[in-house]
């Protein structure tokens, strides 16, 4: 509905049209990491017109959002000139480069395959170029050294995490010194726990209806409900969260 451009006549899914993104550049034998790297930019260029015009039409003085997906909030905001805050909902900035070790591993591929893969594949680059043109804005791909640095923080006036400094990741001296180079300042800030009576966005889920947005809220009700009677009865009760962004 807003970002027209991207969506109409594509279909939707979790990682905004990709796979009729994939079909049209003829990239369906690439793996998912491989070609999410070749297409970002392409994707982002279909996504930026459509929300500069809600931004303005709603008039918005700053943007929070996730440096990992959606990522045309940032852009919007550098476009815009108006200041953005990430809320990083993963292990800290350590998640992303063990989770992108992971995916290279189960694709059969490496680092080194993939980048190359994204550095030769000229679209890309063509993207690139009138995303700076077009919008003022320079891409970060995430297929640069150090791989599972996150480029798109260096836009966010700090970075907040949802959990403790204990529980992050650990990350490579090579990736926090990427970030310190960039001026990247996270904040640990623990779990975002809901207050009594709070409406979820629902998770990490492409469609929700208004039931299961219901069903959702009463299971948690439920276990709220447990918790407190385990309290009122003198019994200990440990928290244990498994993170925030793949819940729902």
């Amino acid at each position: 509905e807003v970002e027209r451009e991207l969506y109409d006549g594509r279909e939707p899914d979790l990682m905004g049209a990709m796979e009729s993104l994939k079909v049209e550049f003829g990239l369906t034998s690439d793996d998912m990491l491989t070609a999410m790297g070749k297409l970002l930019p392409i994707q982002l260029e279909l996504k930026l017109p459509g929300l500069l015009r809600w931004l303005r039409t709603i008039g918005a003085h700053g943007v929070a959002f996730c440096p990992m997906m959606p990522l045309e909030a940032a852009y919007a905001a550098e476009a815009l000139g108006i200041p953005s805050v990430a809320l990083l909902t993963t292990a800290g900035p350590g998640s992303l480069e063990r989770t992108m070790a992971e995916m290279t591993a189960a694709f059969g591929t490496t680092e080194e395959q993939v980048c190359e893969a994204v550095r030769a594949y000229e679209p890309h680059h063509m993207a690139v170029r009138r995303l700076k043109d077009n919008f003022g804005v320079t891409f970060d791909s995430f297929v640069e050294k150090p791989f599972g640095r996150m480029g798109v923080l260096r836009h966010s006036r700090v970075t907040l995490v949802t959990t403790s400094e204990e529980l992050q990741d650990p990350a490579s001296d090579e990736l926090m010194e990427a970030y310190r180079r960039d001026g990247v300042e996270f904040v640990a800030v623990g779990p975002l726990l809901d207050e009594a009576g709070a409406t979820r966005a629902a998770g990490h889920r492409e469609k929700i209806s208004e039931g299961d947005a219901a069903s959702h809220h009463a299971d948690g009700a439920a276990v709220v409900s447990q918790v407190k009677a385990a309290k009122a009865a003198g019994r200990r009760v440990v928290l244990v969260s498994m993170g925030t962004v793949i819940t729902g």
